[in-house]
């Protein structure tokens, strides 16, 4: 079920924006002009990734600087050592949808 997330233009490049849906926390990222979509909270500790630090497509959580590929939600580094859940991303007329 694809269930909008916003307009592509609130994801400016290289930014962390989080979004409620559905009762989730789904953090979003433009990155070279491709939307990723991501679980908003770390797999260690729950931390909130949307204060975290993106440098190109390496997310470093802002507890315990676990990292992850935003391009699939692997992790790079540890303590984490569960990847986050990723979602598919389709955009349309400049709307960002994710399959929920």
């Amino acid at each position: 079920m694809l269930i909008e997330v916003c307009d592509k233009s609130a994801l400016p490049g290289g930014e962390l924006r989080l979004f409620k849906i559905k009762g989730r926390e789904i953090l979003a990222v433009n990155f070279d002009g491709k939307v990723f979509c991501l679980d908003g909270r770390c797999t260690h500790a729950g931390a909130p990734l949307a204060e975290g630090r993106l440098q190109e497509d390496v997310l470093t959580c802002p507890w315990h600087y676990s990292q992850f590929i935003i391009t699939d939600g692997s992790v790079l580094r540890g303590p984490a050592d569960t990847p986050l859940k990723t979602y598919r991303v389709e955009e349309k007329e400049n709307k960002v949808f994710i399959d929920l």
